[in-house]
């Protein structure tokens, strides 16, 4: 009896095996890499692109820049300066330089919102006319903590 049973047993056991291997999921592997460090500047100048947005473009003001920066791909996002003071009807020309990814200075209350590309540079002249304090923010990065103030006395 134990003969006739060994046949069917071993027939069970292929089939289970066959029907086990055939539905299971591949084994998914997650792996780390490292980030490749940043690239380096142009050797030549970048373009600058003056924008309209809500201000003037005479380049007149006060120059200030501010480097919207992702630092080397590390996660990090920072504006560089992030606290801004500015005097009421003072004129300010910023230029926004951006690291190695996209990003923006948006102050949502001053209807400015510039968009700087990975590598590019852009400079806005305005006229700060109201005094308050203003959220800055990076509008993709704003999660990673990429805010900041401005503030018109």
């Amino acid at each position: 009896m134990i003969r006739k049973a060994l046949p069917i047993m071993a027939l069970v056991a292929i089939v289970s095996l066959v029907a086990v291997a055939c539905g299971s999921e591949p084994e998914v592997v997650a792996t780390t890499t490292k980030s490749p460090p940043p690239p380096e500047r142009p050797a030549t100048p970048i373009p600058v692109v003056q924008d309209n947005g809500s201000g003037s473009n005479s380049g007149d003001g006060k120059p200030i820049t501010v480097e919207l920066q992702d630092i080397g791909g590390s996660g990090k996002y920072i504006f560089v300066e992030s606290e801004l003071s500015f005097k009421t009807g003072e004129t300010v020309s910023f230029t926004f330089t951006a690291e190695t990814e996209f990003h923006t200075f948006t102050v949502d209350d001053l209807d400015i919102d510039v968009s700087v590309d990975s590598g590019a540079e852009k400079t806005l002249t305005f006229t700060f006319d109201s005094p308050g304090t203003y959220e800055l923010i990076c509008v993709p990065h704003e999660s990673q903590g990429m805010t900041g103030t401005i503030t018109v006395q």
